[in-house]
């Protein structure tokens, strides 16, 4: 049986900068676990670890989401038993017993600027019984008008920010999972049915001043029986869009600029 994980939230909180000046990113995530015992780690996939008064980043730290009438889940690491637990990327790991009536995970990245937070790979593993899906990280870069690339994390909304500047290419890379399995394309004013193309390549066009005008993402092979593709597209005149199954995001207002896009890979 799958944890039903529920996506990242939209937007990166910013939280109060550390004294050297760096602001903290927080990714949250929710795991409804079902019942047993689970073995969590956190592994550092890439990116380069830094410490601040002694807590390395990026790390996790697994909680519990507060919800009436259910009991808080109790993790069990090297340094005793509590309701909640840091990772950062070590040997460390956490034991944790969920029952019938336990809060869901809430299970929240943290990084610096300059970091992503899927550097930071979370397995969750039920023991006795086989791995659960694994979550996916997903990075994505966009060239932006103007800005030129900018590297976003998996769920989080591309964009110039505040500044109306519209997305011209894009790519995409992350857990060695993906390879041979995510397929994502651009639409463009000379290629408005959009080429597919596999983890790592260019989308789009640099240095021709066109924006994007939509795009898609799909999974393929094994990993389409495990996981799904979540993505959503902002048009400058249309709005939101949110995509499924490999479906490009275009707006009906034609030329319609791409200012934003998001996207990630869950567990089904």
């Amino acid at each position: 049986m799958q944890p039903n994980a529920l996506a990242p939230a939209g937007a990166t909180s910013v939280a109060n900068p550390a004294s050297d000046g760096d602001p903290l990113r927080a990714t949250p995530k929710v795991m409804v676990l079902p019942e047993g015992t689970y073995f969590i780690t956190a592994r550092l996939a890439g990116g380069d670890r830094q410490q601040i008064k002694g807590v390395n980043f990026p790390c996790a730290q697994l909680s519990s989401l507060p919800e009436g009438g259910r009991e808080a889940l109790q993790f069990l690491t090297s340094q005793g038993l509590s309701t909640s637990a840091w990772l950062s990327g070590a040997s460390e790991g956490a034991t944790v017993i969920v029952k019938a009536n336990s809060a869901p995970l809430l299970l929240t990245t943290l990084s610096l600027t300059g970091q992503l937070s899927t550097c930071l790979n979370v397995g969750v593993q039920r023991l006795g019984d086989e791995t659960l899906a694994p979550n996916i990280d997903v990075r994505l870069t966009t060239h932006i008008q103007r800005l030129g690339d900018r590297t976003f994390a998996s769920g989080e909304w591309a964009s110039a920010g505040d500044h109306l500047l519209w997305i011209e290419a894009f790519s995409v890379d992350g857990s060695p999972e993906l390879a041979n399995s995510l397929e994502y394309c651009a639409l463009t004013p000379v290629d408005q049915a959009g080429t597919w193309v596999t983890l790592g390549a260019p989308a789009g066009s640099r240095g021709r001043g066109m924006p994007l005008l939509g795009a898609g993402f799909r999974l393929v092979g094994p990993l389409a029986a495990t996981h799904k593709v979540e993505y959503a597209v902002r048009f400058l005149r249309h709005g939101d869009l949110a995509g499924q199954d490999g479906i490009p995001c275009r707006s009906s207002q034609p030329q319609d600029p791409v200012m934003a896009m998001k996207v990630a890979v869950l567990p089904r």
